[in-house]
């Protein structure tokens, strides 16, 4: 089951990041998920197993949970994932291309 995550803390005034320079939110709660599944694909296709992935409310953006203490403008998104290629240097410090961290 593909459940455990990590949430930034709202007083960071810089987002924490993973070894690889992802921020750690989206290293962790997603990219790690996709890396561990593609591990045990192989396990899983042999064996006839299965890949369970669960969410919540917190996912949902329109929802309270997927809001920065209720504001509507920080729902929960990914957005277009443009600072997924920009993790180093002046470029982009969020995975959805934002410039600017809101911890």
């Amino acid at each position: 089951c593909l459940n455990a995550g990590v949430s930034p803390s709202r007083k960071a005034e810089v987002p924490a990041r993973t070894r690889d320079g992802f921020e750690e939110t989206v290293g962790v709660n997603h990219i790690g998920h996709f890396l561990l599944a593609s591990l045990l694909e192989p396990v899983l296709t042999r064996s006839e197993g299965t890949v369970v992935v669960t969410a919540s409310g917190v996912h949902d953006p329109d929802a309270p949970g997927g809001t920065v203490q209720g504001d509507p403008a920080t729902g929960a998104t990914l957005g277009d994932l443009s600072g997924l290629g920009a993790v180093d240097g002046g470029g982009a410090v969020m995975v959805d291309g934002a410039t600017a961290y809101c911890g």
